[in-house]
């Protein structure tokens, strides 16, 4: 799917910058998509700003779209994206954030003698304050959209959802109560085989505050628009059961918790809420905010 900072002007200024790195910038990949070859190799200093103001082609660019770049647009199909479009771009964010988080937990595991350590989880849980954060954080930048999870029982309270988010935790929750059919997901796990998993989703074109609560780039006064995306965090079942997975070391009753968690969440969550889950409760949710102003 192409690119999308058509519409995203906050993704497309972030990936501005002098030189060579302007050549392979999300922004001009979206114009030589558009065209289907590439048009532009050094647009430095077409296209890069020092005061943050838009240049006239950012103006062209934002106006008209990556076609007007093209020197024919007979096939160009560049334009605003459909609701679908966004959907599948936050789906793909998704699932990119999750197998990213996945791979880099394994890791800290493997480093902590998994599976012969039977501390492992507590010497784990020590990296989760400096592993998870990063990961949304490295994702956020790398798009331009807000990419993290959010929890009702919070064990760090980066992870506390907003009002929209929280409305969608207890629709999630009423969801999982009823038994309600979930959506299939795909996610590649850090040995190659695949985890399918099924979650609730929820997607919609919010607008928060009102004119002249928010001054915009070009200091006009606006709402603010997102498209937002959520999909539920499904608590697993023990270890040993399908899909085999530990969430219970950590967040299960006291009787199910790995060796030296409980003295680990001591140390560094004297205020967790994240505990006595039991299998298909709705954990949290990955969340993801893309800006359309």
């Amino acid at each position: 799917m192409k690119k999308l900072a058509t519409i995203f002007l906050g993704l497309a200024a972030v990936a501005l910058c002098q030189g060579e790195a302007m050549a392979t910038s999300d922004y001009l990949s979206d114009v030589n998509n558009s065209c289907g070859y590439e048009v532009i190799t050094d647009c430095t200093y077409c296209h890069y700003s020092t005061d943050g103001t838009l240049t006239a082609e950012q103006t062209q660019y934002l106006d008209e779209g990556a076609c007007s770049f093209c020197p024919e647009v007979t096939d160009c199909t560049s334009g605003t994206a459909s609701e679908e479009d966004l959907l599948a771009n936050a789906q793909g964010v998704v699932n990119a954030y999750f197998e990213t988080l996945f791979k880099a937990f394994m890791k800290a595991m493997v480093q902590a003698g998994y599976p012969t350590n039977p501390y492992v989880f507590g010497d784990v849980l020590p990296r989760c304050p400096e592993v998870a954060p990063v990961v949304a954080s490295d994702f956020s930048r790398q798009t331009g959209y807000l990419v993290r999870r959010v929890s009702k029982l919070t064990r760090n309270a980066r992870s506390t959802p907003d009002a929209w988010e929280l409305k969608q935790l207890d629709k999630f929750e009423a969801l999982a109560a009823e038994g309600a059919e979930r959506t299939l997901f795909e996610i590649t796990k850090p040995d190659g085989t695949i985890l399918p998993t099924r979650e609730f989703e929820a997607a919609a074109i919010v607008t928060e505050g009102t004119a002249g609560t928010y001054t915009g780039r070009g200091g006009n006064s606006e709402s603010r628009v997102y498209f937002r995306y959520m999909r539920s965090i499904t608590m697993p079942g023990p270890p040993n059961e399908p899909p085999y997975l530990p969430c219970l070391k950590c967040h299960g009753s006291y009787d199910q918790l790995g060796a030296g968690v409980t003295e680990a969440l001591q140390d560094l969550y004297p205020y967790d809420q994240a505990m006595g889950y039991k299998k298909g409760d709705i954990r949290g949710a990955w969340t993801i905010k893309i800006p359309m102003n």
